[in-house]
């Protein structure tokens, strides 16, 4: 006993006299190096997952040597992620693991691997980790995470649909269909609870049931007709509707579901049922009488207006202009500067968009070019408080490069509430094929800035981002057709046509999630081909685009208007039953020279700003 006791002591002698660093030493450094691929599992199955990090300090990591074993650590020892059920062998409830290597020489490259369970419950889980000195100090935090999706195995992808229908009052319609494709890894079972693809209305909006001929539930219009539908095939739902007795256009947002189970993903689908009254694109051209509502401006970008009816301008050099009104020579209430602006080429203040909910939160955005540790595109979120706008935050502040030339930078809030923001690949080709930087794509976030659970996993990427669709060079408009919801992009585009060899400087693109529109590759195998292209006739480059909407428009409602700097006009394009557009007409051209922005009120004027360097803001008050 005596000799174990001695041994003990000289053990703790030994411990206590050892050369051990300081708490916050200098010489302990680290810097990611790579990771596995984010995973997806089905909850409560867990898998193996490594992360490299090199020593980029002076001393060397020894594993089971207290003071110099790194580990890798839960970011700010944060136990929440072992309550989820997450932790499998991790050293303890914040530590997931130690170097498989005995010992980290500086500037070697240190291993861990350790194991995670999907939590129980499906969604995406964001675990952030940095490695350790125990005792000592917390290495560099870089904000590395690992993205874990726990996921049941029912996914969907819109394949096709029928002709959205035009019926009398009262009119049953023909059946209709629609085709997804089963893109997880579940089978889908007819008529077994838990396994039953069923398509419904997103959100259980019960509103539709008068609607309903037939339908299984009141807010299920179809269940698949097919017995099974495997991963990877399609699957069909059949169903009618019965028109409302009043006229208008009526959207039915679907989704297909397993109830018990999931909501599959939120594509935007709608149908979208037309009641004729007073029918859309009917009727005569309108007339249209212009007016100059302000002047002096420099490069005006983009236009929104308030639900108090203050106009709100951002000016390219880095202004955000507040109009007491759209009226003619209406009073300036304020210039909001943005902070450390880098207006340079197209790059500066560019795109703004009021919060659906602005009445009450107050919350503006703008996309801006800015100087933050890099030139950045960002968007920014502003309070407004009496026309002054006061800085609340980042919605998105890295990750996206600014240029000045190809910047993109418009920014739209959807009918499903998230914020749209096109982004142009600012020069470097490479960066639209390229499915994990966020240049030359448009993004789709959550008015906070976190990413969509819906959102896809583009082609390639390492898990979900903020990138919605991929392959774009400049998109500079993003409008949201009344009716359907469904997302339009502008965008200056070369495309040539491999069947005619025609070549386009502009183009009109359908977002759906996941899609490719080819720059600068050019038409092909897995790209998109455009909704509309100009085929330079007439030359134009577009910038930016919003749909019309209102009986005053009268042969022209529902037309998409594009705003054009080279061809210096406005074209008109008619929407087509196959979702493509055609040619419909120009307007002003050469007029107001450069055109910037095109933005219908909530009067349904349309509002536009000019790019000359010296410019103005125009009304177009249409009658039909």
């Amino acid at each position: 006993m005596r000799a174990l006791l001695a041994a003990a002591c000289l053990a703790l002698l030994a411990a206590a006299l050892a050369p051990l660093p300081a708490f916050g030493a200098t010489g302990w450094h680290t810097a990611w190096v790579d990771e596995s691929p984010w995973p997806v599992l089905r909850p409560s199955t867990a898998t193996t997952y490594t992360m490299h990090f090199r020593n980029t300090g002076t001393e060397t990591w020894q594993r089971g040597v207290a003071g110099r074993q790194v580990n890798l650590g839960v970011a700010g020892d944060s136990t929440a992620f072992a309550d989820l059920g997450m932790a499998v062998g991790w050293l303890n409830a914040n530590r997931v693991a130690t170097t498989t290597e005995a010992a980290v020489s500086p500037g070697a490259i240190g291993t861990f691997t350790f194991s995670l369970r999907a939590p129980a419950s499906p969604g995406s889980y964001r675990l952030p980790l940095h490695p350790v000195l125990e005792g000592v100090q917390h290495l560099e935090d870089e904000g590395v995470f690992v993205m874990v999706v726990s996921d049941l195995g029912f996914h969907s992808a819109w394949v096709s649909q029928s002709p959205y229908p035009t019926l009398q009052p009262g009119q049953t319609s023909t059946p209709l269909n629609l085709v997804f494709r089963n893109t997880g890894t579940q089978t889908w079972t007819k008529g077994v609870p838990g396994q039953e693809a069923r398509l419904g209305i997103n959100g259980d909006d019960a509103q539709w049931a008068p609607l309903a001929v037939n339908w299984p539930f009141a807010t299920r219009v179809a269940v698949q007709s097919e017995a099974t539908v495997a991963p990877g095939t399609n699957a069909t739902f059949t169903f009618q509707v019965r028109a409302p007795q009043s006229p208008g256009t009526y959207a039915l947002h679907l989704r297909p579901v397993v109830d018990g189970q999931w909501w599959m993903e939120d594509q935007g689908v709608f149908l979208t049922i037309t009641v004729p009254g007073v029918p859309i694109g009917s009727g005569n051209a309108p007339i249209l009488v212009t007016a100059v509502v302000q002047s002096g401006l420099h490069n005006p970008w983009d236009i929104a207006f308030a639900p108090d009816g203050r106009m709100f301008v951002t000016e390219r050099v880095g202004n955000i202009l507040v109009y007491a009104s759209g009226a003619p020579g209406a009073a300036q209430l304020a210039n909001n500067g943005v902070a450390s602006i880098h207006a340079e080429g197209e790059a500066g203040a560019m795109g703004i968009a009021l919060d659906p909910a602005f009445a009450t939160n107050h919350f503006v955005y703008v996309c801006a070019s800015r100087d933050d540790g890099g030139w950045l595109n960002q968007v920014l979120r502003y309070r407004d408080v009496d026309s002054t706008l006061v800085f609340d935050g980042y919605v998105i502040r890295t990750g996206i490069y600014a240029g000045g030339n190809h910047d993109g930078c418009r920014i739209r809030f959807g009918p499903d509430g998230k914020l749209w923001v096109t982004m142009g690949e600012v020069g470097n080709t490479s960066f639209s094929q390229n499915p994990n930087a966020l240049n030359g794509k448009v993004l789709r976030v959550n008015p906070d800035g976190t990413i969509p659970n819906d959102n896809p996993i583009l082609a390639g990427a390492f898990g979900r981002t903020a990138a919605y669709t991929m392959g774009h060079r400049n998109p500079q408009g993003i409008a949201f057709q009344p009716g359907t919801g469904l997302p339009f992009t502008s965008e200056h585009a070369h495309y040539t046509d491999r069947a005619t060899g025609a070549h386009s400087h502009a183009t009109v693109n359908l977002l759906r999630p996941g899609l490719n529109f080819s720059w600068p590759n050019g038409a092909g195998p897995g790209f998109t081909p455009p909704a509309w292209q100009s085929f330079d006739n007439p030359y134009v480059a577009v910038s930016g685009d919003t749909f019309v909407s209102g009986t005053q428009w009268g042969a022209w409602n529902g037309n998409l208007f594009l705003a054009a700097l080279a061809g210096t006009m406005l074209l008109r394009l008619e929407p087509q039953a196959d979702g493509t557009f055609k040619t419909g007409g120009v307007l002003f051209t050469g007029t107001y020279g450069r055109l910037r922005a095109a933005v219908q009120a909530p009067d349904g004027t349309l509002y536009l700003s000019t790019d000359n360097g010296t410019d103005r803001i125009i009304r177009v008050t249409p009658t039909p």
